[in-house]
């Protein structure tokens, strides 16, 4: 197989990191919650730091996820009425619905990118964190809900 074919293609690679970065997400919260049940309950010192780590983890794997991993016709919408007209009709409305969806969010940008400089200089309790890092991703999340809606309106769905 050439690196040429579109399983080896580099939006394929990246998805797959993509993939694999979430599962490490996941996992390091799954991890840190267990490990806080054994400290808490096996050993009776409970740690702070994985109770910490986990929300943090939890946080990320839910925007990550809606940035990266999760494709946009499988985010939840609620369509009852407009599968009843035509397709040309249905397709003027699904680009609408993107389209005010991407505005939403661009109109939303400029504020979101204050708030995480404001933000940058508050660390989180124990790990010591800045705020700021720990909500990038929400930052990563938007603009690709941004670029996915612009992309679904360039290119219709099937």
């Amino acid at each position: 197989m050439s690196a040429s074919t579109p399983s080896n293609s580099l939006a394929t690679r990246l998805a797959r990191w993509a993939d694999w970065i979430g599962a490490a997400l996941f996992a390091t919260m799954f991890l840190s919650l267990v490990l806080q049940v054994v400290l808490r309950f096996a050993i009776g010192k409970p740690a702070a730091w994985t109770e910490e780590l986990a929300t943090i983890a939890y946080l990320w794997v839910i925007f990550w996820g809606c940035a990266f991993t999760v494709p946009l016709a499988a985010h939840v919408a609620v369509d009852f009425i407009v599968p009843s007209f035509a397709p040309g009709l249905r397709r003027v409305l699904y680009a609408a619905g993107l389209a005010a969806l991407a505005g939403c969010f661009l109109w939303a940008l400029p504020g979101i990118a204050d708030y995480l400089r404001f933000v940058q200089r508050e660390r989180t309790p124990v790990l010591d964190l800045p705020f700021g890092v720990v909500y990038t991703v929400f930052l990563a999340a938007v603009v690709m809900v941004v670029l996915r809606c612009l992309a679904g309106i360039v290119r219709p769905r099937p």
